[in-house]
């Protein structure tokens, strides 16, 4: 019996270091942890590109020339020769205010003018033949000079009275009626040339100097999505106005197809500068860290964190100064959650823009 119990006794000890010895190179197996599958990534080719940095603004349309035209008389409003809203002429009538008093006016000095003149001759023939004192030539002299400046005084009214046009444009308002009797100073309408616009902003201080008169401009509004229009700085204001002390700019643009409005609220773009052979890429590539801007790169089927040196950026892209060059693989997408070193793999090759 006591035979029996040590072979049992030696067979469960024999098979408990059998199965220590077997469970050993099951924990050594479970430490060393598979690598993780590559992450799915897309990547495009850097190549040198051109990138403008522009200054935007925010800015309105203005009319070229605005006139406020007026009545220099009074009187009765004998005819209107325009429409609210209509093109008028350089020269065109736009009204006639009294004209017909003052024409009558003006007949009655002309008659004077003729009695005046015949007499101050014969006076002058009488005085060559010494028959009447110089006197009386010194008299008829001076009726003759009142009654040609008596004419010409009744001329400037009546001219003043047919007020015309003094620019082309477009009468935006009317503000006279006929029949009406207007006391002088009365304004008619506004006259607009809108053949030119000018649309007024301001340049921030720390801009102004990179701005000159000439300076080419680029001009959206929302009446006309997707369309540019273009226009030159035709001034620049010589000091800074407002609380956030901006310089005051004009840009003048082409408008003979009537195609803009004074009133229309526009974006202006200026350009800074012009990157020329620049390292050009999607602005969404660059990721923020709290070290600095960092981008990745593919560089054999791992992802490389580049420290980068940002510079300005237009519509999406942006140029960087430093930490990487053209011709390398820039991951464009799929990188936010990326490590240094990971294993990724280029699923699609985007192209730059």
């Amino acid at each position: 019996m006591r035979n029996t119990r040590s072979v049992a006794l030696a067979t469960a000890l024999a098979a408990s270091l059998l199965a220590g010895c077997s469970g050993a190179p099951e924990e050594v197996a479970a430490d060393v942890a598979p690598e993780a599958p590559p992450t799915n990534v897309s990547a495009q080719k850097i190549e040198p590109a051109t990138l403008r940095d522009v200054l935007e603004l925010a800015g309105r349309l203005e009319p070229w020339v605005e006139v406020e035209v007026s009545t220099e008389l009074g009187g009765t409003v004998t005819e209107i020769g325009f429409e609210k809203g209509r093109h008028v002429s350089k020269g065109q009538i736009l009204a006639r205010i009294g004209t017909d008093l003052l024409e009558a006016s003006l007949a009655e000095a002309d008659a004077g003018l003729v009695a005046a003149e015949a007499n101050f001759q014969k006076t002058k023939e009488l005085f060559d033949r010494q028959a009447v004192p110089r006197q009386e030539l010194v008299a008829a002299t001076s009726t003759f000079k009142q009654a040609e400046a008596r004419v010409a005084q009744a001329k400037l009214r009546v001219a003043r009275s047919i007020i015309e046009s003094p620019v082309a444009g477009v009468a935006i308002s009317r503000e006279i009626e006929a029949g009406e009797v207007v006391p002088p100073g009365s304004l008619l309408t506004v006259i607009h040339d809108v053949s030119r616009l000018k649309a007024t902003a301001g340049v921030p201080e720390s801009d102004i100097s990179r701005f000159r008169v000439g300076s080419e401009a680029a001009i959206e509004v929302d009446a006309y999505p997707g369309r540019e229009f273009t226009g030159r700085i035709h001034f620049l204001g010589p000091a800074a106005t407002g609380q956030n002390r901006s310089f005051p700019v004009e840009i003048e643009i082409d408008n003979r197809k009537g195609e803009l409005r004074p009133g229309m609220i526009v974006r202006v773009s200026l350009t800074r500068r012009v990157y020329e052979s620049a390292v050009v890429v999607p602005r969404d590539a660059v990721l923020e860290r709290d070290t600095g801007n960092v981008v990745f790169v593919l560089s054999d089927g791992r992802a490389e964190i580049r420290d980068v040196e940002t510079g300005p950026s237009a519509h999406g892209r942006i140029v960087l100064l430093e930490g990487v060059v053209p011709g390398e693989s820039l991951i464009v997408s799929g990188h936010r959650n990326l490590v240094d070193g990971q294993k990724v793999r280029a699923v699609a090759s985007e192209r730059a823009p």
